[in-house]
């Protein structure tokens, strides 16, 4: 299924060339993902603590040995994303402007199968990135997980938030993933 908004392969691919702008999702991605979760990782994957003292540039490698405790709660993401093929993980996080999506995904290696990039748009607050993204893909079933409310005003329903400390360790926060998950 294309995007209206793009007629032809090379426009898609001058659109993610650009930093300033949403990502399109690959075509196998595409054809497989119905579902978006956007992640953010300090206070959702790790408490951001765990990043203490880190200044970018830095490598994925650099950043796994310098701050072991970063992606804590990761495998606990990849046990509720079992047996959903449908969904995509889409990288919303501050971390997005520092690492490209190919540095991400060596962060994501155990949820490779669900990563399908950032959303782009690098100098853009959360919220308008998410949407900006949403409209290029044309998806409309999502959840956020993120640990600051103050990033997305107004009405996010979407919204799973997350207390920074546990992130999505904390039982509660599973149980609405769960359910979103468990909606299809």
């Amino acid at each position: 299924m294309g995007s209206p908004l793009l007629s032809s392969t090379s426009e898609a691919c001058e659109l993610t060339a650009s930093r300033f702008e949403p990502r399109l999702m690959r075509p196998e991605a595409r054809e497989r993902c119905r579902r978006v979760i956007f992640l953010d990782f300090d206070g959702v994957l790790h408490p951001p603590s765990a990043i203490e003292g880190a200044r970018p540039p830095l490598t994925p490698s650099q950043i796994r040995t310098g701050w072991p405790g970063t992606f804590l709660h990761l495998p606990i993401l990849k046990a509720l994303l079992q047996g959903y093929a449908d969904v995509g993980v889409v990288v919303s996080s501050a971390w997005r402007m520092f690492l490209d999506d190919e540095q991400i995904g060596e962060l994501l290696t155990p949820i490779s199968a669900w990563y399908v990039g950032t959303t782009g748009c690098e100098y853009l607050g959360r919220d308008i990135a998410i949407q900006k993204w949403l409209q290029v893909n044309c998806i409309q079933d999502f959840v956020v997980l993120d640990d600051m409310k103050e990033y997305f005003p107004g009405a996010w329903s979407t919204l799973i938030l997350c207390e920074a400390k546990f992130g999505i360790a904390k039982p509660s926060v599973q149980e609405k993933l769960q359910a979103w998950l468990c909606r299809a």
